[in-house]
């Protein structure tokens, strides 16, 4: 085995990915996508089970009632990608999965977030997509090329920084 690396560079890529909710209407291509995806792919689960799976939504229709059942990101994205898994236990797996997702897009510059369906929306994907009874279909991440101008325009969020690292990390006790 090697030695870990110290790579800065990784490090400050990491701490730059930010949930992006404004997109412009550039297609995404589809070697990104099958390159997102792939990292996706290979996020760990749990006992290596890969109980996720996921739905490539580009229809704008589909897009727009995924905003309506509450995941409003979804309605302006170009690109989204349901994430569908096998029982409500893979929870945790799938939130790996989409951060896994997440960073891809970090990686080719598109900005991304999550979002979920909620009330009758996971249902109603469902239906809408074919997907079985017996999957969970409620997690959702937006894709799109960011629309800086639009983030820049809207209002500061007073509390959008990081608490200091002596607030959040306890060292052996809390």
């Amino acid at each position: 085995m090697g030695q870990p690396t110290q790579d800065r560079t990784f490090v400050q890529f990491l701490r730059r990915l930010r949930a992006i909710k404004e997109y412009t209407p550039e297609a995404i291509p589809d070697d990104l996508v099958q390159d997102i995806l792939e990292v996706g792919r290979w996020a760990g689960s749990g006992a290596n089970r890969q109980p996720t799976e996921v739905v490539v939504v580009r229809d704008a229709e589909v897009r727009r009632k995924f905003g309506e059942w509450g995941a409003r990101p979804a309605a302006t994205a170009p690109l989204v990608l349901l994430l569908v898994s096998t029982t409500e236990a893979a929870a945790f797996d799938e939130g790996r999965m989409a951060e896994r997702l997440l960073l891809g897009a970090w990686a080719h510059g598109l900005g991304s977030t999550v979002a979920t369906l909620k009330n009758e929306g996971p249902d109603e994907a469902k239906k809408l997509l074919g997907i079985p009874e017996d999957r969970r279909a409620r997690t959702v991440v937006a894709i799109g090329y960011p629309d800086w101008e639009a983030r820049r325009a809207l209002p500061k969020n007073p509390q959008a920084g990081r608490k200091p690292l002596s607030d959040y990390a306890h060292w052996d006790r809390f």
